[in-house]
């Protein structure tokens, strides 16, 4: 691939505009009447109500469906480089689903989210969101534990879908691009019956080659887009105070996803890793020759050298599935079918009182097949690691495929929701209370096994782990506003929000090695007993498990209160000041990889945090701006940490297998800034910069638990969670201290308006270099940025036509997104980049 120089470039940030009101949670569409020369007014839902962004006490980031647009949004991970302090990274585990971290907060493998994300107020993951016919995304920084759906530590992003409309509409884009890119996004408005009954359906269908160059016989390039989705949403408003929408969306997509390419292996292994090391040290070699490079040394790391975006990997979707039969060489691939109801209903019951009701019921299916080691496509020299197992008679060189991980998850859950509210708007008192409840009925379950050689020579496995979390999850909030009007102080507010939840867990969890048939399911109950998984037989007993399967059961309630306490002062309709102090907390859950009952389930994790902030929207000399900046403080207890633990699998411990456990680990602090800006030097031309620094860091008392001596865990070898991994001092892996955007939109005004409407627009994102902790299970990554730009003609020669031209990754940066480590146990790092330089051209035509 060719490479281009770095340059700085400029993109736009546009708002929506609206009047505040506090019935109604949509925001507002744009106000004709707006200041065309000035900066146009933000309305955001920040607390489940319509407000003007400038006046919520809270830090928000907001952008609007046109400004999605403009800065070539095209997939949901493409948000964080129009977010400050927002990270969207490939899951480690699930390769379909996109993670996001705010103010440096990761998800451990198998725990709730620390960010949720919300899709018209209802509560829903990651795997089938999308950005099509949106009016606005928000980004809520900081704990969302009162008035939300589900608690958060981290934030809350919020995506808000087009509302049907009282007059025709229809729209359709056809995307054409490099890789083969061909995408149809279309659009139809139609009122019913006036304003009375309005439907409006969207829908997307893309197709692209993957951006991996795949070198592996008959295997198909990886990171494509092969996606089918939709939306019908009907609008009801049968009298004059009441109004119903329900939206129906749905799902499919089969692909190939983005590959975790090989990085480092160890040299300085012991014991059965370094055998594992003489595999993955060949693994990088051969990639880094793909890449038109040789490897090289990092300290006692082999290191990929070369271009990542060469590849060799078996790839696409079979019948390697949890409860069949399995393939010893893995392949790449997930299929996704989602689709979802729900309603929002509200009526004002008088000029200050509306009551709102939100329910919803969802549906999701997911496969994911991975090998996350990235070393199953090459052809390596097992005599090496087969020799040293006593494996008699191999040639010096024996060339045969390997899988250090090979992966096949299956995810199936079904949601149910109901949020009831009461919506008040007096004189001098906004409040908003009710009730919420979700119930989730999951099913989770990975075979994975570990082979080397032609004909499964040498298989460990396959490794079978099943899990239920049967979820119930009940709440009761409410927050009030007061403004201190009658003591002469109006400008001056007090907002208080208190929410109890009850975060009920029953589990069922199974891991075993198993050929791939579950039968004689036999409970075990024993303290500090193990399910055996070499020969049947448990610690401190015998005959409590068959030798394919165990299981254990059981659950928890997880419950506390969180709470929201802001004072804001509005020096002037636009300029306001707060200090905001807020607690939040994320329920534990069962570990479903142990069957160590000691290890059955973890607790939950609390963060307070205190920000102030300042907002301002004025003009400097002529020029309109606005400017946004807020510092945070947050104190992070009892955090979710993952660590892998060997235990014994015989009394005399003369086998052993290992587990992946969640413990609740120390505390930390998280402290930064942040700032969200935008200026108009001219009328024809918006600016704005947003910036973040934060520092998050482990605390005394941080310390990952080990077994009391080196060896497996047992009853003569307890852990000791006193003198484990210590982590104080230690910055968070992963997490960016700098997080830059700029950028810029311009109305090219020299191009008369007989031709087009023409809009050149422009972005760039920098983000500095993250650390590593290999206990942890992350690698660190380099700094980058990257660059975007957009020229659209709207309205071609007066006609609904318009042509857009646009680029991703301008200058072709190769760039890692996330990066994991596993160097100490299976002996590999492994990353997973962003996208190479795309470009292309949008054709659309808009009837009205």
């Amino acid at each position: 691939m060719t490479r281009m120089s770095t340059s700085a470039a400029f993109a736009m940030l546009s708002c929506c505009v609206g009047s505040e009101s506090w019935a109604d949670d949509a925001p507002a569409a744009p106000d004709s009447s707006a200041d065309g020369a000035g900066l146009q007014e933000i309305v955001v839902t920040a607390r489940r109500v319509a407000e003007n962004q400038q006046r919520v006490p809270v830090a928000i980031t907001s952008l609007s469906g046109e400004a999605i647009t403009q800065r070539n949004v095209a997939q949901v991970s493409d948000l964080q480089f129009s977010v400050p302090n927002l990270q969207i990274k490939p899951s480690n585990l699930y390769p379909s689903v996109p993670e996001f971290i705010v103010r440096g907060q990761r998800q451990s493998l198998y725990t709730d989210e620390n960010v949720v994300t919300y899709v018209n107020g209802v509560p829903q993951g990651t795997r089938a969101l999308t950005l099509y016919d949106v009016a606005s995304v928000q980004v809520l920084k900081g704990p969302q534990g009162t008035l939300f759906g589900k608690n958060s530590n981290g934030g809350a992003v919020i995506f808000t879908t087009q509302k049907p409309q009282d007059q025709f509409d229809a729209r359709l884009d056809v995307d054409l691009g490099n890789y083969d890119l061909k995408k149809i996004t279309a659009m139809v408005n139609l009122p019913i019956a006036g304003d009375t009954v309005a439907l409006r359906v969207a829908g997307q269908v893309e197709r692209r080659h993957g951006v991996f160059e795949n070198s592996y016989p008959g295997a198909q390039d990886m990171d494509d887009r092969h996606n089918d989705s939709g939306r019908v949403t009907l609008l009801l408003k049968p009298f004059e105070h009441l109004e119903s929408q329900t939206t129906i969306d749905g799902m499919h997509r089969i692909e190939i996803p983005t590959p975790a390419v090989i990085q480092a292996a160890p040299t300085n292994n012991t014991g059965f890793g370094a055998l594992v090391a003489i595999l993955t040290q060949q693994a990088v070699a051969q990639q880094s020759v793909l890449g038109g490079a040789a490897a090289g040394m990092d300290g006692t790391d082999l290191v990929r050298q070369g271009d990542p975006f060469h590849v060799r990997v078996p790839t696409g979707i079979d019948t390697t599935i949890p409860g069949g039969h399995y393939n010893p060489i893995a392949t790449d691939a997930t299929r996704l079918d989602a689709y979802g109801v729900a309603n929002t209903t509200s009526y004002d019951l008088n000029d200050q009182l509306t009551a709102r009701n939100i329910v919803s019921y969802r549906y999701e299916r997911a496969l994911d097949q991975q090998e996350p080691s990235g070393i199953s496509g090459f052809s390596l020299n097992i005599s090496p690691f087969l020799g040293a197992l006593g494996v008699p008679g191999l040639p010096s060189v024996f060339p045969a495929q390997a899988t250090d991980n090979n992966t096949n998850l299956l995810n199936q859950s079904k949601t149910f929701t109901e949020e009831l509210q009461l919506i008040g708007n007096l004189p001098h008192t906004k409040f908003l209370a009710g009730g919420f409840f979700s119930h989730v009925v999951p099913f989770y379950s990975v075979t994975s096994n570990f082979t080397v050689g032609p004909a499964d020579l040498y298989v460990v496995g396959p490794r079978y782990g099943e899990d239920r979390i049967d979820t119930k999850s009940r709440a009761v909030f409410g927050q009030v506003t007061q403004d201190f009007s009658a003591l002469g102080l109006e400008a001056l507010s007090l907002t208080g929000g208190v929410r109890y939840t009850w975060d009920e867990k029953n589990y069922r969890a199974s891991n075993f090695y198993s050929g791939g048939v579950e039968s004689n399911n036999i409970a075990f109950t024993g303290v500090n007993q193990v399910c055996n998984e070499i020969n049947g037989t448990g610690l401190n007993g015998t005959g409590v498990n068959s030798p394919t399967q165990c299981y254990m059961t059981g659950g928890r309630t997880y419950k506390a209160p969180t709470w929201t306490v802001s004072l804001d002062y509005q020096f002037s309709p636009d300029t306001l000041a707060y200090v905001t102090a807020r607690r939040g907390f994320k329920a534990g859950s069962a570990n479903p990889t142990t069957v160590n009952h000691d290890f059955a389930m973890f607790g939950l994790e609390r963060l307070t945090d205190v920000e102030v902030g300042f907002k301002n929207q004025a003009h400097l000399g002529s020029m309109p701006y606005r400017l946004n900046v807020d510092a945070f403080l947050g104190q992070y207890k009892d955090i979710q940490t993952q660590d892998i633990l060997t235990f014994c699998a015989t009394s005399a411990c003369t086998a052993t297998y290992t587990d992946l456990i969640i413990f609740n680990v120390g505390k930390a602090t998280i402290k930064g800034v942040e700032l969200d800006s935008a200026l108009k030097p001219v009328d024809a031309l918006e600016l704005d910069l947003g910036y973040s620094y934060q520092q998050a860091r482990y605390g005394s008392g941080s310390v990952i638990p080990q077994p009391q001596t080196p060896g497996p865990v047992g009853p003569s070898n307890p852990i000791n969670y006193q003198g484990g991994l210590n982590l104080s001092g230690l910055d968070f892996p992963g997490v960016p201290q700098h997080n830059l955007t700029l950028g810029a939109t311009l109305q090219a005004l020299f191009i008369p308006s007989s031709f087009a409407n023409t809009t050149l627009s422009a972005n760039y994102a920098y983000r500095s270099r993250t650390v590593g902790v290999a206990a942890l299970g992350v690698y660190k990554t380099p700094s980058f940025g990257v660059a975007n730009a957009r020229l659209t003609f709207e309205n071609l020669f007066g006609s609904h036509f318009s042509l857009a031209f646009w680029g991703s990754n301008l200058t072709d940066r190769q760039f890692a997104l996330a990066c994991s480590d596993n160097r100490g146990s299976i002996g590999y790092a492994t990353c997973k980049w962003g996208e190479p330089r795309t470009f292309g051209a949008t054709i659309s035509a808009a009837l009205r």
